[in-house]
Parts: C-alpha cells; structure tokens; sequence
C-alpha cells in the first residue's frame, strides 16, 4: 500500500532553461583544474553550505580557482535559482497526489540557492524536504533512502519514489525496497531491469495521481500508463 510519494526535484518538478550549474562549473575549470572536478561536486552536494561563497571559497587554494572562475560558478548557481521553472502541470499534480498520500522531496542537491522553493510554491505543497546535502548522502546510496524512509516511520513498500534519473531515482529506489515511478519525458531507451520489479513509467506528471490511485487499489500492471 503506498502511503508516501517521495519526488525528486531538478528536471522532474522544475528545471532551469541554462541547465545544471554543477554541469557549467566543469566549463569553468582550466585544463589543470579538472581533476578536481568529481570533488568539487561532490562536497557541493554532499555538505551545507551557508551561501554558493561559502561552498567555493576554500576551493580558491584547493583547485587554484581565480576570482573571475568563482565569481562565474557564483553566478551559474544563482541564475539556474532565478531562472528556475516548474514543468507544466507538476504543482497541480503534486497537490492531486497529496491527496491521496503524504508528499515528501529527495534531491541531489545543494544546500544554499534553494528560494526557488519558496518561489514556485513547491515549499507550500511539500513540507517534508531532504536534500543530499542535508542528509551528507546522494542518492542512489542507500542511506538517503533510509533517511527518509526513517522520518517518515513507514516500510520500505509503502513508498514511491517519483524522478527522470535512472540511476539515481529508479535503481535506488528498487535497491531500497521502494516503488519506482520513472518519468521519461524524452522517451528513452528503458534499460535492463527486473521484469517483476515494481517499476513504473510516465511520460508527465500529468497522470500521476491516476497511477498512485491505481496502485493504492492493487494495481499491479508496470505497462498499465505508459
């Protein structure tokens, strides 16, 4: 029975138009820098920061970042925050959801820059919010799902995970012992899983709320939606 729909956030419930600012800072690295790339993402995601200053600051002497590159990064996050949007549809069908079932986030994501929360209304919808940041866990480890899985008080099978990662949402989710719901905006290729596994597939958020009342109801068709 599921009892609580956990979303991701970043280009399930919203996304920016410039794309991911950890994804622009490899750009912004010189040729010698890049090394230190896998690292500088991680502890994005993985610490709080108080501010995007406070996150790149001791990367100045770490990584040899000039203050022309740190004030770039600065900036890649703050505009992916303002420019942020919410996909069509995605506030209406979390509301819709919480009807059914408690609604709680689980994203990679950082700490500082996250008033685009607040902004597009998803703080109001959603009030139970972990990020890997918060948690000093990414998914699709383990501990980020039995984090929130442990707030909740719930059993693994009274979860769903909803998100585009494949990695991250749908595997971790599986490996946790949680119901999987993929959205698959671009129709990729789905790649090789368990056929028995409790995995479904959208192409929106559209019919959500139709799915989680399918499977409240006993549902247990993968292909049922699409």
């Amino acid at each position: 029975m599921i009892r609580a729909v956990v979303f991701d956030l970043w280009n399930t419930l919203v996304f920016s138009p410039d794309g991911s600012p950890f994804q622009r800072l490899k750009a912004l690295l010189k040729p010698d820098q890049s090394p230190f790339y896998p690292a500088l993402v991680r502890d994005g995601m993985i610490r709080a920061h108080a501010s995007v200053e406070a996150f790149l600051e001791p990367w100045r002497e770490r990584a040899g970042l000039d203050d022309a590159q740190v004030e770039a990064m600065a900036q890649a996050f703050r505009q992916a925050g303002e420019r942020a949007e919410c996909f069509p549809g995605a506030p209406e069908a979390v509301g819709a959801v919480r009807d059914l079932a408690r609604v709680a986030l689980l994203s990679n994501t950082q700490s500082f820059g996250l008033e685009l929360l607040d902004r597009l209304g998803i703080s109001e919808r959603i009030r139970i919010r972990h990020t890997s940041a918060t948690l000093g866990a990414l998914k699709p480890e383990a501990a980020a799902f039995e984090a929130v899985q442990r707030h909740m008080g719930l059993f693994p099978g009274n979860l769903a995970m909803v998100g585009d990662s494949w990695t991250d949402d749908v595997e971790g989710a599986l490996a946790a012992g949680w119901t999987a719901i993929w959205v698959n905006r671009e129709a990729r290729p789905r790649p090789a899983h368990d056929p028995d596994a409790p995995l479904y597939e959208l192409r929106s958020l559209d019919r959500l709320p139709e799915l989680i009342e399918g499977l409240q109801a006993g549902m247990r068709c993968p292909t049922c939606l699409g």
